[in-house]
């Protein structure tokens, strides 16, 4: 079994794609909305694993259990399934870079935001290695209106360390390397807990070490660079 930090959750009231189904009355485009889930799924599963390259319609399809004019269908195109993919997750990245605030405290804001990171891989798995591989790659296929708002969120982040910094609630380092750090080692953590576990966990444990992630990693970034 994963470790939880990549454990989707039994079930969830998100309307997600990569969010388990829940009981909930049926919707006129049901069946549509299902598989439209069931091929992101697969999709983001497939590119995460073997990349945009390698990964083909044809494979998402069958492991779908769909055939593929379905896979046509609902998405045109591997490009812009991929970019689905991408979109599914996006906004999520941007509102955890939101929390970021410089009339929070640094260690309450930067709390908030590792948690919020970490639920997004824990909730999204496959659709959040794609979109950090993409990133890593210059995110050349992300879609053009998130590529922009990203940047803008990066410079808000960067922009509300300094101001940290400059009130001395922060020792005088670069923000954009904290920054950095601070992503690296959160994505790096999610990465690494799936070998480090084997064990089924249940939700109430899985809380516990999401819990007890956030708290070291804050640790782990900020030790050294709070003021005081």
């Amino acid at each position: 079994m994963e470790h939880m930090l990549y454990q989707v959750p039994a079930c969830t009231a998100d309307d997600s794609p990569y969010e388990c189904d829940t009981p909930t009355e049926k919707k006129p485009n049901e069946p549509g909305r299902r598989n439209r889930a069931l091929i992101l799924r697969v999709a983001a599963k497939s590119f995460a694993s073997k990349g945009f390259a390698a990964a083909t319609l044809s494979e998402i399809a069958e492991l779908s259990g769909l055939p593929k004019a379905n896979v046509n269908y609902y998405f045109h195109s591997k490009d812009n399934l991929y970019q689905q993919v991408l979109d599914s997750v996006a906004q999520r990245y941007l509102d955890a870079f939101a929390l970021l605030n410089p009339e929070s405290p640094p260690l309450q804001a930067v709390e908030q935001l590792i948690r919020a990171k970490l639920e997004i891989i824990r909730k999204q798995p496959w659709a959040a290695r794609v979109f950090v591989t993409e990133m890593m790659h210059g995110a050349r296929r992300l879609p053009a209106v998130h590529a922009q708002r990203l940047q803008d969120a990066i410079k808000r982040g960067v922009a509300c360390l300094e101001r940290w910094i400059a009130r001395g609630q922060l020792v005088a380092v670069d923000a954009r390397h904290l920054l950095i750090s601070l992503w690296a080692t959160t994505q790096a953590y999610a990465n690494a807990g799936a070998q480090l576990r084997t064990d089924n966990h249940k939700r109430t444990r899985r809380e516990e070490e999401l819990n007890e992630a956030v708290a070291h990693i804050t640790r782990l970034v900020l030790h050294g660079v709070l003021a005081g």
